[in-house]
């Protein structure tokens, strides 16, 4: 998978990119190097409705060195930081999967059932880092590699609808009939 991994010799691309997309491709380069223990703690993670001791020691610095304003506290910060450690948890239990493959893709070409990939689709906040812990499992089993920065634009704005039609445009498009 590393000639689809991000490349820091882009430099001229990076820096157009998101504060996101910088602090998604950081992770996917830092995981690449994690010791075993450390991702093991982050999948474990997967799920659960606050970040983990696991998540802040692999991701605070990155996602303050990528985000300018980030506050060092309160309602808003908890918040972000539950979203990022389900972003996380899912890249560390597929990271040898990760590509940039689009995720609506990748669960067409994984044959995920179309009624797993509404319930996806149709989540609220509360429902989707279950569901995505489970789609993620999902396509490792089968093998197949995903794009991360899909799967972080869909946490981390679980009311807009912008992710979740591009995933469903991508899954319908490479449906096996």
């Amino acid at each position: 998978m590393s000639e689809a991994t991000p490349s820091s010799a882009d430099s001229a691309e990076s820096r157009s990119e998101s504060p996101r997309r910088r602090a998604v491709n950081a992770l996917w380069e830092k995981l690449k190097h994690a010791d075993p223990g450390t991702l093991a703690a982050l999948r474990r993670s997967a799920g659960s409705e606050a970040a983990t001791v696991a998540f802040y020691r692999f991701a605070t610095g990155i996602l303050e060195d990528h985000y300018e304003n980030l506050p060092d506290q309160g309602e808003w910060r908890d918040l972000l930081d539950a979203r990022w450690s389900v972003v996380v948890a899912a890249m560390a239990s597929g990271k040898d999967f990760l590509a940039r493959i689009s995720l609506g893709r990748a669960l067409a070409e994984a044959d995920v059932a179309e009624m797993r990939v509404l319930r996806l689709l149709e989540a609220g906040e509360a429902q989707l880092p279950e569901i995505v812990r489970t789609l993620v499992h999902q396509l490792v089993q089968k093998g197949q590699p995903f794009d991360p920065h899909d799967l972080a634009d869909l946490v981390l704005e679980p009311e807009s609808e912008w992710p979740r039609r591009r995933i469903a445009r991508d899954f319908y498009r490479h449906q096996k009939n």
